[in-house]
């Protein structure tokens, strides 16, 4: 299949500007071929002239008999393809494809697929698979598929997560489950940015309307007068419902319970610092000020938190499994061919890559 990609590949390089060999160039290339076809047989069915043979209709009965795996069930050209090969290019194919195959059904596959393997058999006629060009591309195809199998691999068998892993990590990081139960009010001013950790609000808050043209100072100042009324007794659900800019106005400003995770760590060490029922001071967020009241503490049970510590320790452990990786290949550039400035973050050149990097 991955040869069949780079012969079509290769012909199409000559027409138009496929300027890298690189695993998007593949993938693009068959779901163009596979999702539209180069050669649309609907197309034909509906352009073709009179006399013109088209696809034919499944006529298949139902109590046929089932295809043996050696039996031949494709033919292009001169080229047999039997029950079991077409099995395994299915098998073969990239997960991303699977959605496409299910939505043409088996036959619509393998006539896309015919269409494409009929280029590439035109290709190996020019012997545009000999050329060095279209062997540069198989080697790096070879690279790509190669690593990304590797990876699936490490990332499968190295990342098992027991139990009692998740167990002991809750218990030893108690302080990550802290979350609080919030009722807040966002007051916006005109920067272009929304709220930080916070849920898009389509259409600005209050019932719809649009978003307040504030200024900065005119949104603190707001803010401060709202902060000022509900410690002096008004009810700040009330005034959520009223005047705050969030999506959250819905439900009288109820942000149910959040972690530090959720908000800037300007924004989290404050209110993790407010005490209960006080309402905060204006606090500063790229686009506004939110006001904040506490209602509720506690720690995120384990059974609602376990999924995302189960993907926080699969992580570690794929970053230790591709450190070790990186540590037994040690990579060096030569500074006179890499002349120019490394990213940041980048290994020095003529320098071995840390393997924590």
């Amino acid at each position: 299949m991955q040869r069949i990609i780079f012969v079509l590949a290769a012909r199409l390089r000559s027409r138009s500007s496929f300027s890298s060999f690189t695993l998007a160039l593949a993938a693009v290339t068959f779901a163009c071929v596979v999702s539209q076809s180069v050669i649309p047989l609907r197309a034909q069915e509906q352009t073709a002239p009179s006399g013109t043979p088209s696809a034919a209709p499944d006529t298949t009965p139902a109590n046929a008999a089932p295809v043996g795996p050696d039996e031949v069930v494709l033919t292009i050209g001169e080229v047999k393809v039997t029950a079991a090969e077409f099995e395994k290019v299915l098998v073969a194919l990239p997960p991303q494809f699977g959605g496409t195959v299910n939505s043409m059904g088996k036959r619509g596959f393998a006539e896309q697929y015919a269409n494409l393997r009929g280029l590439a058999m035109e290709g190996e006629k020019r012997q545009i698979d000999q050329s060095e060009n279209f062997q540069q591309m198989m080697a790096f195809q070879r690279i790509l598929q190669l690593a990304q199998v590797t990876l699936n691999q490490l990332a499968t068998a190295g990342t098992v997560i027991q139990t009692g892993e998740v167990t002991e990590y809750y218990e030893s990081h108690q302080a990550e489950f802290e979350q609080l139960k919030l009722r807040g009010i966002f007051v916006s001013f005109q920067s272009g940015a929304a709220p930080a950790g916070s849920p898009p609000q389509p259409g600005g808050g209050q019932a719809g309307s649009a978003k307040p043209q504030r200024t900065e100072t005119e949104a603190r100042a707001k803010a401060e007068s709202l902060m000022n009324r509900i410690r002096a007794g008004e009810e700040m659900a009330t005034m959520a419902r009223t005047d705050s800019d969030h999506a959250s106005f819905a439900k009288s400003g109820d942000f149910g319970f959040v972690g530090r995770s959720q908000f800037t760590p300007e924004i989290a060490n404050a209110v993790f610092a407010l005490k209960p029922d006080l309402v905060s001071e204006p606090l500063r967020d790229p686009g506004g000020f939110f006001l904040f009241r506490v209602e509720e503490k506690r720690v995120q049970p384990l059974e609602e938190a376990q999924a995302s510590i189960r993907s926080n320790l699969r992580q570690q452990k794929l970053g230790n499994v591709l450190a070790k990786v990186r540590s037994d290949y040690p990579i060096t550039f030569n500074p006179r061919y890499f002349s120019e400035s490394a990213p940041a973050g980048a290994a020095t050149p003529a320098t071995p890559v840390s393997p924590a990097q």
